[in-house]
């Protein structure tokens, strides 16, 4: 079993997770349609990904991604391309975890001892085969890197995508920060 965890940085810090958060998690649904829309504009705002996996020995092995697309609420995919570790892990289990990272966020939520909406998300997922990236998903990955188009780093990193990695999302779990989001489980 491989354990992937996709750690998600919204630009400037800033970004707005307002899905209600519930304990329970149901496997099969993917991600409720309200909370859909939320989720991925935390994915689509994110600068970087960084993936943890589980190695054959049972050591950690940290990837940088970076990016990860969700498509529809039971779907997405991610940029593969520094990723050695995933080769043949087609259909192995995965949790993508998005977390909040605006500093405003966190400070009045550490004021008020609680969290206004659920500090971060858990998507479990299944990973697919990977292919060939489509001129779309190329086009989208090269809109969310054009800020950086100006580096010299730039052009070493992200000029050869050449693969995705899609995956399904299986079900989803909000973040639980003990009594600071107890107050937001049903």
């Amino acid at each position: 079993m491989i354990l992937l965890i996709i750690c998600v940085a919204p630009y400037l810090g800033v970004c707005y997770l307002g899905f209600e958060h519930t304990s329970r998690y149901v496997f099969g649904v993917g991600i409720d349609m309200k909370d859909f829309k939320v989720i991925k504009k935390l994915v689509r705002d994110s600068t970087f990904c960084s993936i943890s996996t589980t190695l054959e020995n049972g050591h950690p092995h940290t990837s940088p991604i970076g990016s990860v697309f969700l498509v529809s609420p039971t779907e997405g995919y991610f940029i593969e391309m520094f990723t050695t570790s995933f080769k043949g892990k087609t259909g192995s289990k995965a949790c993508i975890m998005a977390v909040k990272v605006s500093i405003l966020f966190w400070i009045k939520s550490l004021i008020m001892g609680r969290f206004k909406t659920s500090p971060g998300i858990r998507l479990y997922v299944t990973m697919g085969d990977q292919r060939k990236i489509s001129e779309l998903e190329y086009s989208r990955f090269q809109k969310k890197v054009k800020p950086f188009k100006g580096f010299k780093g730039h052009t070493i990193m992200w000029s050869k995508a050449s693969y995705v990695r899609p995956f399904t999302i299986d079900s989803n779990k909000p973040v639980s920060i003990g009594l600071m989001t107890r107050h937001l489980e049903r």
